[in-house]
């Protein structure tokens, strides 16, 4: 029986590199896979990319996801009918960057898992650069039937020790920022985001905002 799975991690944790393993692993063995990736998300175009080898090791989207109400499952159902007449029915669907997915698209995956029979990979980030859930991966933590952290252990670039980072900061042009919109995409300035564990990104935030402990 089909599932919804649900795998989140902070940047630099291996998302993408662990999605584009499972594509390889069912191409080697014969199978017909969809990957997916919502369409807000431009950077790389319209490429799923792993951070390993400066960004060589890549797959090219089957399609971006629209967040409308019925799209996403509309388009699954079609393409999966087609697939089936070509004797190659899909055997998985896998989504990178899915907190951007809309919470309708998220229950057009329970739809896809549901009517379908297709598993459903997604990937997605946790929270975003503030600490806030993004909608897309607050929908999956509610529906999703089978949820896991990506245990590749992503480190903080600001501990003197080794932490697990659990956040990532943003910095525009260099220096880090604790308010904005919650999708930026890099165009006049240059935006970064790097992994933080929960000691330094509060310690970073409570300076940018002037708090001090008493």
């Amino acid at each position: 029986m089909a599932k919804l799975f649900f795998r989140y991690a902070v940047m630099n944790a291996g998302k993408s590199t662990q999605l584009l393993q499972i594509a390889h692993d069912y191409d080697k063995n014969g199978r017909s896979i969809l990957c997916l990736k919502p369409k807000i998300d431009t950077k790389e175009g319209g490429f799923i990319i792993s951070r390993l080898e400066d960004g060589l090791i890549k797959r090219k989207a089957d399609f971006l996801t629209l967040p409308d109400k019925g799209w996403l499952y509309s388009k699954i159902k079609k393409t999966q009918t087609e697939a089936i007449k070509e004797g190659k029915p899909i055997s998985v669907i896998l989504i990178d960057e899915a907190q951007f997915l809309s919470e309708l698209n998220v229950w057009d995956l329970t739809r896809i898992v549901a009517y379908l029979d297709i598993p459903v990979i997604c990937f997605a980030l946790k929270v975003d650069a503030f600490g806030k859930p993004f909608p897309g991966s607050a929908a999956l933590f509610a529906l999703s039937q089978d949820i896991e952290e990506v245990t590749t252990r992503a480190i903080c670039c600001y501990s003197e020790k080794p932490r697990k980072a659990t956040f990532q900061v943003r910095h525009i042009n260099g220096k880090p920022v604790f308010s904005g919109s919650q999708v930026a995409i890099e165009d006049e300035h240059e935006i970064l985001y790097k992994p933080v564990c929960l000691h330094e990104y509060i310690k970073m935030k409570d300076e940018a905002d002037g708090w001090i402990d008493k």
